[in-house]
């Protein structure tokens, strides 16, 4: 027999922090007064002891907070430790953001999530991606340690380690970096690469260590260049540049 319940306290906190660390690449803080808003769980099973402080949720699970809903097959939480551990092909959904994820694992009070297993936040028109993607809420920082890619309306940036520092809109990518545009008719390639956002309209992005740009048929490289994106233009600074200019 299906089981329903509302619960508060701890419990609701982690599943705040998880739906509030979902709310991706431009704020993932979670509003003051999500911990008091009631949490709903459907699952096949529902146990509590209240002697370890461990709730144990299984088979099609379904969490909803506010306009917030998780789904996975299974969920486990641990009150007096404040951790929370959420199982097969967790789905968490707040508004127009998502994450997906194997599973997903909170630590320190819920302000470090750990989503493992083809990880995948979507902010929007934006996503971060990779096999793992960490989340520190109270540093407004999330990483994706190994092979991580992020997904722009108008360009994708791979690297072996990518950064994204919510508040400023600026993401770091570190490490076989590549960076391609059709929009922008830009293929580029670096050791390390910063992407920053604002302020709107300048958009930039600065490549570091064999850095190699094309764009519109143009050739730079250098040890780093500037691609200053929303006027389809080129720097090269420091060492030693080439630059080779394809005739229209």
């Amino acid at each position: 027999m299906r089981k329903n319940t509302i619960m508060r306290g701890a419990l609701a906190a982690m599943i705040a922090a998880i739906l509030a660390g979902t709310s991706g690449l431009v704020s993932l803080a979670a509003p003051q007064s999500a911990g008091k808003t009631p949490v709903e769980i459907v699952a096949d099973s529902i146990d509590y002891d209240a002697a370890t402080g461990i709730m144990n949720a299984n088979g099609t699970v379904r969490i909803t907070q506010g306009e917030a809903v998780m789904t996975g097959a299974r969920a486990q939480y641990d009150t007096k430790k404040q951790e929370g551990h959420l199982t097969g092909g967790v789905n968490a959904v707040n508004q127009d953001t998502t994450l997906n994820a194997a599973e997903i694992q909170t630590y320190n009070n819920n302000t470090h999530l750990i989503a493992v297993g083809d990880a995948i936040l979507t902010k929007g028109d934006k996503r971060l991606s990779g096999p793992t993607v960490e989340y520190f809420a109270d540093k407004q920082y999330a990483l994706v340690p190994e092979r991580g890619k992020i997904e722009m309306p108008d360009g994708t940036m791979t690297a072996d380690k990518i950064e994204a520092f919510i508040q400023e809109n600026r993401a770091v990518g570190t490490g076989s970096v590549h960076i391609v545009s059709e929009a922008r008719k830009l293929d580029a390639t670096s050791n390390t690469a910063t992407y920053y956002g604002e302020p709107k309209g300048q958009s930039k992005v600065i490549l570091s260590g064999n850095a190699y740009a094309v764009q519109d048929g143009n050739i730079l490289t250098g040890d780093t260049l500037t691609l200053r994106l929303d006027e389809k233009a080129m720097d090269a600074q420091g060492g030693r540049t080439r630059l080779v200019i394809t005739p229209q």
